[in-house]
Order: C-alpha cells, then structure tokens, then sequence
C-alpha cells in the first residue's frame, strides 16, 4: 500500500512537471501562426522565462530539461505512411541532453486539432521525461541497445526502456482525455499497423506487454470493461 501511494504521488508530480513543458510548447506553437516561411527555433524556457532549463527536484538530485523546439508550418499536404495528417510531431533527446521537439503542422486546418495536439505534445513529454528518469534512477528500465539502432518499429517498442517511456506517455494522454488506456494504446497500435510498420500479430503482442507493464506499474490506472474481460481478469 506505501509502494502504491508513492507510486501515485510521483506520477503526480511528473504530470505536473509535464504540464509545464508542454503548456510552454503550445504557447510557442500558437505565437507562430500564420507563418509558413520560416522555421521556427524556439529555446525553453530560456525564450519566455530567460531561464536555462526546466528543474525537477528530488530529495538528493535534481533533473534540468532545456528544450529545443522547431516549428515549421507549411501549406502542403503532410502524409504519414498512408495517412493525411493535420501535423506531424517528433520527440527525441539529443546526444547533449536537451528534449528535441520537430513539429510540421499544416496551416490550413487552423486552430481545429490544437486540443488534439496539446494532448500528442503532453504524451511525448511525459515520455521523454520516462528517459531522463532511467538515466538517474538505475531501478528503472534500461535499454538493451541503443534504441535508435533497432531497424523495426515492433524491435524498438518492445525493448524495455521503451516500453515503459510509451506507456507512461500513454498513461498521461488517457488521463488528459478521460479516457482508458487501453483505447489510447490501441489507437497507437493501429495507426503503425495502417502504416505498415507493423502486424496485426506483433500489434497484438505489443498491447499484451504493455498492458503487463501498466498493470504492474500504474495502481490506478483504468482500462474498459471489455478490454479487462478480454486481457486482464483472464490472466
């Protein structure tokens, strides 16, 4: 029960810390509008707050988060894979630390998926901010390889520091949403597999590993009633 509340106490404050970093990139997205001929390279905090980094403080350490975010809005078309998306976002840490942001976000749908892309925007925060995590406490998962070594989508995924930066990214949209986690997973799954980047079988074993993981993990997550039926009470 004391492992359980701490867990939920931390998760807390991650969101919380997660909540900041992203309410900053919105409001650099919307600062941006209705410029397609430049890319954007926006520092933060430093360009709205003048301070170097976002900090998390533990009882004997602390975490420091500079972000680099690019904004390119453009006119044109975006696909990806098979798809015709309003925006594209990619997240990474760099080789010197610092949360990559690369956002592509066509202008012509306005303002209609800023909700959606907040939520997107929060997801890969809280999922780098996982990968920080596993660099400072050593009873986290830790990758097996270079993850950016792997040559498939269903190879990275299911290495273990992945796993739980994912469902942890994850776990903090459904939570935003309202929504269980299992559809927010599930949707993930199934727009790699439109893609082409992965089978219905590996999907599957995918959402198998991470539901263990979330299970084991997250005290009070919610998944729906016909998903706990199909996978967990089963089990």
């Amino acid at each position: 029960m004391i492992k359980n509340t701490k867990q939920i106490l931390s998760e807390g404050r991650y969101d919380s810390f997660a909540r900041m970093i992203s309410k900053d990139i919105v409001k650099s997205v919307k600062e941006t509008e209705g410029d397609t001929e430049h890319t954007h390279q926006i520092d933060l905090p430093y360009d709205i707050t003048g301070e170097e980094e976002y900090t998390f403080n533990f009882k004997e350490k602390s975490l420091g988060i500079e972000v680099e975010l690019f904004i390119n809005r453009t006119e044109d078309v975006i696909s990806v894979g098979h798809r015709e998306v309003p925006y594209y976002i990619n997240s990474y840490v760099s080789e010197d630390d610092n949360l990559v942001m690369e956002m592509v976000i066509d202008e012509s749908y306005g303002r209609s998926y800023y909700e959606e892309m907040f939520y997107k925007i929060s997801e890969d925060v809280r999922h780098e901010i996982e990968h920080y995590l596993q660099n400072i406490f050593k009873d986290r998962q830790q990758p097996l390889q270079d993850t950016a070594d792997y040559n498939t989508t269903f190879a990275h995924h299911m290495d273990p520091s992945e796993v739980e930066a994912l469902v942890h990214g994850f776990y903090r949209r459904a939570k935003l949403e309202k929504r269980p986690l299992d559809v927010v997973m599930l949707e993930d799954i199934l727009k790699d597999i439109q893609d082409g980047n992965l089978t219905r079988d590996e999907g599957k074993t995918l959402l198998q590993i991470w539901t263990k993981y979330a299970v084991n993990k997250l005290p009070k997550v919610q998944f729906s009633n016909r998903f706990k039926r199909k996978f967990i009470i089963q089990k």
